[in-house]
């Protein structure tokens, strides 16, 4: 997700912002409707018996199946059922003892491929059924859609009122465009109807508790399962987390801080340090002058490329440099890449000026196909975890409405102005971006959610990156100070999102430890970053079989787990 904490000493704060005086803002709720409480479920749905099928390759070991839920808990007997998508690994030998689901985040990733993906966890295949599921709106399971809504080809960087305009309309227009392609469904793509869609999965699969494992998005589906079951809670890890005790705004606006601070503080010290290699600035400052430099001239004049035997179009201009700096910035497997292409795009740009888009053009010609494969894939990526639009219409669109539907808003367009001319200016790589959300233009359902607070429940273990750039490591101590009986453990010397399952093996010995035996560590405790490794060790293949992205990250495999054992369902 890339909306960001409020730096200290900017004299704003997100509640400040909730409703701003004399603005005309107020916050997206109407008379409220509190949903404090799960719902019975009405026998049909205890009684159904899920048709299990293998998904995937036979080494995944992998079942789906779907099962069908209530659109809405509130009324079971409407009608209009749902189909969510399912998926489990047992052990290799014996019943399991206990069952451990999985979450990737977003909000609105598919899910899927945690069932492989947590089985793969040796200390965690041996005894759990792991579980992954699709939530309802995405994958799939029923889906939501904003399809043709517009998109933000402008500069949010341009103050001129006539393009602050155009992002305000376009803000404005996703609602209308997401309520005419999903067909009534878009009030009931909550967080309050997914808690109790995973309940019955719980219920179906015959286990009193659940553990569970929540990446990002999922560091607040888990903390409201917790909430609204706790009589079903086992051991649950929180990684890499929202400040799921407060609102989505909250959250979201930690984070052009933390975006910048990754890029100012992680990538460009690191580019500077191998600088006779990667050829961006001989210091952290200069590395910076290059990006806006190249930012510049992109916004003047777009590179606009033929890949591939003129098979596809890239157009690099100041929106696509900032975003592919903003996505590399969620692991540090990506620094090269981010390095080299900002290296080739100058270039590029630098050969269009001097001899105009032909010469450009050459540059592309005289790569390999490999590498040409290798850009266009990477120019059409979407971000792992907490996510900004992507590149599939119904993980945008259960985006957009577990966001928006949620937690209040502030309404109409004075609450993102304020924000940016307060961000950007200090956190320019997303800062400015802050008007380009839709939930300011939300007319969201009649919804209150119990707020969590940890209270009679068993030990959470959160973990959490320091320079986390989706997820601020603010949002992480905020939420562990007001949910009781959590531990924090904080991995320092890393920004990685999404820390469990291979970027820290002291972090992942812990959590292994609170998986498998429910030890969880007697106070707060940390463990040391393993740092960004040398160029030389972070250079990908050029076998043309990637998807752009370096494959080591635990979102990652685990969206190449969903993506293998998805599409068996119909």
């Amino acid at each position: 997700m890339k909306y960001l904490t409020l730096a200290v000493g900017l004299g704003i704060s997100a509640a400040a912002v909730l409703v701003v005086p004399g603005s005309g803002a107020t916050a997206s709720m109407r008379t409220a409707t509190v949903v404090d409480k799960p719902h019975q479920v009405a026998n049909k749905y205890l009684e159904q018996r899920p048709d299990w099928i293998q998904c995937g390759e036979p080494e995944f070991r992998t079942y789906c199946a779907k099962i069908t839920v209530p659109r809405d808990w509130a009324n079971q007997y409407s009608g209009n059922d749902l189909q969510i998508a399912v998926s489990k690994v047992a052990p290799a030998k014996g019943k399991p003892s206990r069952v451990v689901f999985g979450n990737p985040g977003g909000p609105g990733g598919a899910g899927l491929g945690m069932a492989p993906y947590l089985a793969s966890q040796a200390p965690l295949a041996k005894d759990h059924l792991t579980v992954g599921f699709d939530p309802r709106g995405t994958g799939g399971s029923t889906n939501v859609s904003c399809d043709g809504s517009p998109g933000y080809t402008m500069d949010a960087r341009d103050r001129d009122p006539a393009n602050q305009a155009l992002i305000t309309e376009a803000s404005a227009m996703v609602k209308p465009y997401c309520d005419r392609q999903s067909r009534g469904l878009l009030p009931y793509i909550t967080t309050a109807q997914t808690v109790q869609d995973m309940d019955l999965i719980r219920q179906l699969l015959g286990f009193d508790k659940i553990d569970y494992v929540g990446y990002s998005g999922g560091t607040w589906l888990g903390a409201y399962y917790q909430t609204y079951f706790p009589e079903h809670v086992g051991r649950f890890v929180l990684d890499s987390n929202t400040d799921f005790t407060k609102t989505w705004f909250d959250t979201f606006v930690s984070q052009p801080q933390a975006f910048e601070r990754r890029f100012r503080e992680d990538f460009a010290p690191w580019a500077a340090k191998y600088d006779d290699q990667l050829h961006l600035g001989s210091s952290p400052s200069a590395v910076i002058r290059t990006y806006e430099r190249l930012r510049r001239a992109l916004k003047e004049r777009p590179a606009v490329e033929e890949f591939l035997d003129a098979a596809v179009q890239v157009t690099y201009d100041q929106n696509a440099l900032d975003m592919m700096i903003s996505n590399d910035m969620y692991t540090k497997l990506d620094f090269y890449s981010l390095a080299i292409d900002m290296a080739f795009i100058r270039d590029l740009s630098e050969a269009q000026a001097k001899g105009g888009p032909q010469a450009a053009q050459r540059q592309v010609d005289g790569l390999s196909m490999a590498r040409q494969q290798q850009l266009v894939q990477r120019a059409n990526r979407a971000p792992v975890g907490l996510r900004t639009f992507g590149a599939v219409d119904s993980e945008d669109a259960t985006f957009n409405a577990i966001t928006c539907n949620d937690t209040p808003w502030p309404q109409g367009p004075e609450t993102g102005a304020q924000l940016a001319a307060r961000l950007g200016p200090h956190f320019p790589l997303i800062g400015w971006t802050m008007t380009e959300n839709p939930c300011f233009y939300w007319n969201r359902p009649n919804l209150t959610m119990p707020t969590p607070t940890g209270k009679g429940l068993p030990t959470t273990l959160m973990v959490q990156s320091v320079h986390d750039p989706a997820t601020s490591y603010g949002l992480a101590v905020s939420a562990h100070s007001r949910y009781a009986g959590s531990r924090l453990l904080t991995i320092t010397n890393e920004g990685d999102h999404g820390v469990y399952g291979g970027v820290n093996r002291c972090a992942d010995r812990i959590v292994n430890t609170f998986l498998t035996t429910g030890k969880a560590p007697a106070k707060d405790v940390s463990c040391a970053g393993e740092g960004i490794p040398a160029p030389a060790k972070l250079m990908p293949s050029l076998d043309g079989a990637g998807d752009g992205y370096s494959r080591e990250t635990p979102l990652r495999r685990i969206a190449g787990f969903t993506k293998a054992v998805s599409g068996y369902l119909h």
